[in-house]
């Protein structure tokens, strides 16, 4: 059995002593006053001495114009006529009104009162609570004054800016909605937005009718009807706002890239016209191949016999010098016909190269016969450095001598009397290297980036620089490349020039692994 209550100890709860009411009034930034309607006398709580920014120890009583005197002049006619009003009508009164502490402080007063009756329904006071709103007000006026803020940013923005509900509907949308596309936030709410995409972007743009996930951003790039009609190209993101894995809104933000989409169609349309161009015109150099070279092979042949006189004197000796500038002219341009057309049938992709194996060291001797003699007539030493450790290669052997003659023409062109050029093979990690090395005049370091480009120079010497098309060294590139290899060229100016070509080990070690066979 439980034991009998003590009903009259818990019929009532002990009173709060004034202390705790005291305390509680100063922690809670309140105080309270009574007047007392007949004789004037009001009486305040401790509460609102230190509300004030009062002493209550260091005053007897509230002055006699007590809260008036603590009030801003501009308030001071509307508390008085609130209090008037509520003692006329008998009803509460509640307004706000300002204070300034002997620190000068401003402090916001919320004063809330009523009427206090006797027993037979006459009022003898008015009773009132003073509530210190200044942080309240000052943070809901930031509040105010941010949201005005970024209701500013976000309809100044350029980009359409649209926060939805988990629903789908429209909470906000700022300017730009109606400024770009002409649009009310009725009009694309639901997922109807959807009915202005263009039909062949409805794939992408319904990437944003679903809900994001927690940390993910939706994007989508598609034309949307304008109201008018006209199409714009929008790029669309989309984020979720989550509490506890919950949906709460969605920030959606538009751009309009419809002048990017328009250069980039611009920019691809000229691309596309350039290589289209490009590729006509070493079509047609290809082509022309047998058209060009055949009427001036008859030249050259033609000179040479001229210039042997072989069916007889030519009368004149000046004659003879003639034929044999003809000839050495036919040749240069012949080499410079040969280069540029091989150069447009890599290009045009039409240059087929039959592959076989060869003996390097038989092709660098070949190679150096022909061009001993220019580089005797120039003062310049020829010298080899081949390793013994060089098998046979597999290459075009026409592409593999045009890639050595080319390497040594120029560094002949470009080595001083007295100087010499130097040709090195050996097996590396990257497959077999061929190198052309010589002490000549070298290549400013600001030219080689652009070096091994069609029709470009080293600009060195203009004497020297002036023969030729600049086509060497492309093609050396690219008659390495199609060989699976590439080229790399180092140089110092006045120093001389190295150009190492790498060819890949695959095509002769695939020749051994069949032999092994």
């Amino acid at each position: 059995m439980t034991a009998p209550r003590d009903e009259a100890a818990t019929a009532q709860a002990p009173a709060p002593t004034p202390l705790l009411l005291a305390l509680t009034e100063r922690v809670a930034r309140v105080g309270s006053w009574r007047l007392d309607l007949a004789s004037g006398e009001i009486s305040w709580s401790e509460g609102l001495y230190h509300l004030f920014g009062l002493d209550p120890q260091r005053m007897s009583a509230p002055p006699g114009r007590w809260i008036f005197e603590h009030v801003e002049p501009e308030d001071v006619e509307r508390l008085k006529a609130e209090i008037k009003g509520a003692i006329r009508e008998r009803r509460p009164f509640s307004c706000r009104t300002r204070s300034r502490g002997k620190n000068g402080h401003m402090t916001l007063c919320e004063i809330h009162g009523d009427l206090e009756f006797d027993n037979s329904g006459n009022p003898v006071a008015l009773v009132a609570v003073c509530r210190d709103a200044t942080e309240s007000v000052d943070k809901h006026a930031i509040m105010e004054r941010m949201q005005e803020w970024y209701r500013c940013l976000a309809d100044q923005a350029s980009d359409i800016i649209i926060l939805y509900n988990s629903e789908g509907e429209v909470l906000f949308a700022s300017d730009a909605l109606q400024r770009l596309l002409g649009l009310a936030p009725a009009d694309i709410g639901g997922g109807r937005f959807v009915q202005y995409v263009h039909p062949d972007d409805l794939h992408e743009a319904n990437r944003l009718i679903i809900n994001p996930a927690p940390g993910e951003t939706l994007t989508a790039t598609y034309r949307i009807r304008h109201n008018d009609g006209h199409y714009l190209w929008l790029e669309s993101t989309s984020r979720g706002i989550y509490a506890d894995d919950r949906l709460l809104n969605i920030i959606g933000v538009s751009r309009d890239i419809t002048a990017r989409k328009r250069q980039e169609t611009e920019t691809a349309k000229a691309r596309d016209e350039a290589v289209a161009a490009n590729i006509a015109k070493s079509t047609f150099l290809a082509n022309m191949s047998h058209e060009l070279r055949t009427p001036l092979n008859a030249i050259i042949g033609f000179a040479e016999i001229m210039r042997r006189q072989m069916f007889g004197p030519l009368g004149s000796e000046q004659y003879a010098d003639y034929a044999h500038l003809i000839h050495e002219s036919g040749q240069l341009l012949l080499e410079l016909i040969s280069d540029v057309l091989d150069m447009a049938k890599i290009e045009a992709g039409k240059l087929e190269l039959n592959f076989e194996r060869l003996p390097l060291s038989l092709v660098i001797e070949d190679c150096l016969r022909l061009i001993e003699d220019r580089a005797r007539q120039n003062g310049v030493s020829l010298k080899t450095s081949l390793s013994d450790a060089v098998p046979a290669v597999e290459a075009d052997r026409r592409a593999l001598k045009q890639i050595l003659l080319n390497l040594l023409s120029n560094a002949v062109k470009f080595t001083m009397r007295g100087g010499c050029v130097t040709v090195r093979t050996c097996l590396s990690d990257k497959g077999l290297l061929l190198s052309v090395e010589d002490d000549g005049v070298g290549i400013p370091a600001g030219d080689l980036p652009r070096l091994g480009n069609p029709f470009e120079q080293a600009r060195t010497d203009a004497t020297l620089s002036a023969g030729g098309a600049g086509l060497g060294l492309a093609l050396v590139r690219a008659l390495a490349e199609r060989h699976g290899g590439r080229l790399r060229i180092e140089s110092e100016e006045g120093l001389g020039t190295t150009v190492k070509v790498w060819l890949p080990l695959t095509q002769y070690d695939r020749d051994e692994k069949e032999a092994a066979a």
